[in-house]
């Protein structure tokens, strides 16, 4: 059933328009619905359909003649790749989904582990309209979404079901027995194990609130979800910098603590994707920043940043630690040193460190929340940081889960643009990449999630600057993109994308000036961005056309500090040394972009270049050709 059953579900209430049409009279009762799904069934159809087939429909022989007489239960439908079940209580329902699993279990001896049957399910207890023949609602809808969460051989159900299977358990046990003892939960399950773990409050598609869920029985070696999380809405984290502490005592040197404080939160609200508390909601926890969960618990905030100093003559050392609050845990901790007439300069140096290793800080630690969570359970702004951070990752595992992250997102808030407008960013990295050579493709996916973007916020200047990149990169029209790229800062003039892309689609036209204008512009506007290293390549190519090749140098060696995978990057690098002579620093810097891209020749390059036609596009190539790329089949370039 998969996805596409879960949604069979919805569409109950048109059939339920239907029954009434015919004259069938619709009760509305109080019944527990079971729905149980084969995992995996599109590919085990696919690869081995007449014995995937067979098994099955023995399978489902099984159900109705011993399992389902045996709980008390009664078939609605079967879905072709699942079964759907209406019971009158829910430990019955529970036992009925344990025998399943255990028969499956039983079934798979002997047969290849690539195809063994496995189920998921899902329970939930609510009122729901029947016909006689079959049910219908809200209600069904919910089983068929709880059944998506769980892993294989798992059970999930909702939280009405876990209450009357805790209100069983109580009306079983004898006198003298606490609620859920051996006993109660023996004569309840028949021998099953029906423990219930909570797994928290879970986002499911096509439902506007989150919806508490509890696995019904020991996790499988593989579960979808893993244990409980709390759930936000906000898009973002939020961030508390608390006043440092004078660890001297000093009365002249108090307000140092402030002036930290101060200068960070300046620093720190200029980032995009964070909420920055005022100084005046933090200043109370000064000198009693000990109690993580207290100080959250006041400030709503998500991260907590606090310290300590020490003055000596004008001299000043800090330690810094950042916590998160949901594990109360310090994601990053250091000392820094520096001068107190530093903190009274416009750009503090010392403010600056600090500001940078907080925001590098929280988009690690959300990537790391992202890695080993399951995404139902995840916050929605874990998901946003921890997908703008991995779409830039050196690995492609990491690069094509982020779609996954992302859908995540658009499922949540199918009326935001942002996660979209990221989504469309994906399509273009994964060709410039070259992960894809399909460019055709990527393009029309890509404008897809643009224009539904700005469907849904026709002025939001991240999905316009987007919608440029897609018209530069993939489709080669390079007036539509510089078109986009200037509708996106005109709409948000802050929006750095918005000028990097605009810079960029002018280094693509030859359109030197502008472009470095441009990009240095965004560069200003982005001190702080979690991929300072695709700003500074990009800068680069800006330089690279404005026949700046030491500026251009400059920015790609300082972007490959922070990313040394990045293969346009090395390109920048080899074309500005070879500009400048330095043939020997020009081939040791293309052998890096062969390594990165072994099949990369100079025809290759030019089909995916958007200026291959122009001068500036014929010069780069003529570049790499003279530091060693392999021209390919066809020699278009002049010497």
């Amino acid at each position: 059933m998969n996805d596409e059953g879960a949604d069979k579900g919805e569409k109950q209430d048109l059939a339920s328009e239907r029954s009434g049409v015919l004259g069938t009279a619709l009760v509305r009762q109080e019944t527990v619905v079971l729905l149980v799904d084969l995992v995996e069934s599109v590919r085990l159809m696919r690869e081995h359909e007449g014995p995937s087939v067979r098994r099955w429909a023995d399978f489902v022989r099984v159900v109705l003649a011993e399992i389902l007489p045996r709980h008390r239960g009664l078939l609605v439908k079967s879905l072709g790749d699942g079964l759907m079940a209406r019971f009158e209580k829910v430990p019955d329902a529970v036992d009925a989904a344990a025998e399943m699993h255990r028969t499956l279990a039983k079934l798979n001896t002997g047969i290849p582990e690539d195809q063994h049957f496995h189920l998921r399910a899902g329970i939930n207890a609510a009122f729901a309209w029947s016909d006689g023949i079959d049910i219908y609602g809200t209600g069904v809808n919910l089983a068929a979404r709880l059944a998506t969460l769980a892993g294989p051989g798992e059970t999930i159900a909702s939280a009405s079901a876990h209450e009357q299977l805790a209100a069983d358990l109580a009306n079983l046990a004898n006198p003298g027995e606490t609620i859920g003892s051996a006993a109660a939960r023996d004569e309840l399950t028949h021998g099953v194990d029906a423990s219930c773990e909570d797994l928290g409050e879970c986002i499911l598609k096509h439902f506007d609130k989150p919806i508490r869920a509890y696995r019904v029985g020991p996790p499988s070696p593989h579960p979808s979800l893993t244990g409980r999380r709390h759930y936000g809405v906000a898009m973002e984290p939020t961030i508390a910098i608390i006043p440092f502490g004078s660890r001297n005592n000093a009365p002249e040197h108090f307000d140092v603590g402030n002036l930290i404080a101060d200068s960070v939160i300046w620093r720190l609200s200029k980032a995009t994707n964070m909420k920055v508390i005022s100084r005046l909601s933090t200043n109370v926890f000064r000198d009693r920043a000990s109690d993580v969960a207290e100080m959250s618990a006041h400030l709503g905030a998500t991260y907590i940043l606090s310290g300590g100093y020490v003055v000596n003559g004008g001299q000043l050392m800090v330690t810094a630690e950042l916590s998160v609050v949901r594990t109360n845990q310090v994601v990053w901790s250091d000392r820094l040193s520096g001068e107190i007439g530093d903190l009274l300069q416009p750009e503090s140096e010392l403010a600056h460190r600090i500001a940078q290793a907080v925001h590098r800080s929280v988009f690690d630690a959300e990537v790391e929340h992202v890695l080993t969570q399951p995404l139902p359970t995840l916050e929605s702004y874990s998901l946003l940081l921890g997908s703008i951070k991995l779409m830039h990752r050196s690995s492609k595992d990491e690069f094509l889960q982020t779609r996954k992250i992302l859908e995540e997102l658009i499922n949540r808030h199918s009326r935001i643009a942002a996660p979209r407008a990221w989504l469309a960013n994906w399509y273009i990295l994964r060709v410039t990449r070259g992960w894809s050579e399909d460019r055709k493709r990527e393009a029309a996916e890509a404008l897809s999630a643009s224009h539904a973007a700005l469907d849904r916020d026709p002025s939001n200047a991240l999905a316009l600057a987007t919608e440029g990149f897609v018209y530069c990169h993939l489709l080669k029209d390079l007036d539509t993109a510089r078109k986009r790229c200037e509708q996106a800062v005109d709409a948000n003039p802050s929006q750095a994308l918005g000028w990097l892309y605009r810079g960029t689609v002018d280094a693509f036209k030859g359109d030197g000036e502008a472009a470095v204008d441009a990009t240095r512009r965004a560069l200003q506007l982005s001190p702080l961005d979690p991929q300072r290293y695709y700003f500074e390549s990009l800068a680069a190519t800006a330089e690279l056309s404005a026949h700046q090749y030491a500026n251009a140098e400059r920015l790609a060696r300082s972007s490959l500090t922070l990313n040394r995978m990045h293969l346009s990057t090395w390109r920048a690098l080899t074309i500005s040394l070879v500009s400048q002579g330095r043939m020997d620093e020009a081939r040791q810097a293309l052998r890096e972009v062969r390594e990165l891209e072994p099949e990369l020749t100079v025809e290759k390059y030019l089909a995916r270049m958007p200026n291959a036609q122009l001068e500036t596009g014929r010069h780069w190539a003529r570049c790499l050709a003279l530091a060693g790329l392999p021209t390919g089949n066809g020699n278009s370039i002049r010497h």
